[in-house]
């Protein structure tokens, strides 16, 4: 664990200025945590822009935020698409943020929340146990971002 702590320590400090920004815009926006974001790009992409993944039920998952192929129609319809997403480390950002702001909305400001972020909606114990795995893993990453600032902050 101290490891991963370390590797995302390390690349939120080296991570580019814009795309920092981008978090803390899109948590203003949406008025969620930005290191909350900071901490599901982490687990989802490595915070790397270019990912591309693959899901369970063989769909897709692109950038920073991974956003599930499943909602592209849905983006396309205000203007958003997987060039978009693949491309521009702020709309994936922000897409991200907008999707997690949907299941807030649904479930409430919640860690279950947060787990529909990755495994979704869908009522079946294997969902649920897919939901509190994903969720348990960015509570660790989200904390861990919190504890490493605050002890940059002390040094300061």
């Amino acid at each position: 664990m101290l490891k991963w702590i370390i590797i995302l320590v390390a690349s939120i400090t080296s991570f580019p200025a814009a795309s920092d920004d981008c978090y803390d815009m899109a948590g203003r926006d949406y008025k969620i945590d930005p290191d909350l974001l900071r901490a599901i790009a982490w687990n989802e992409s490595g915070f790397r822009q270019n990912a591309v993944g693959q899901s369970p039920d063989n769909s897709i998952d692109v950038g920073l935020m991974q956003i599930n192929s499943q909602h592209f129609r849905n983006l396309s319809s205000i203007g958003v698409t997987e060039y978009h997403l693949m491309h521009d480390a702020c709309m994936n950002i922000y897409t991200g943020a907008y999707i997690l702001a949907q299941s807030f909305h649904r479930l409430g400001v919640t860690w279950q929340a947060v787990g529909a972020y990755n495994a979704g909606f869908k009522k079946t114990p294997e969902q649920h146990l897919r939901r509190e795995n994903y969720a348990r893993r960015i509570h660790a990453t989200y904390v861990a971002l919190k504890e490493s600032k605050k002890n940059n902050n002390k040094g300061k």
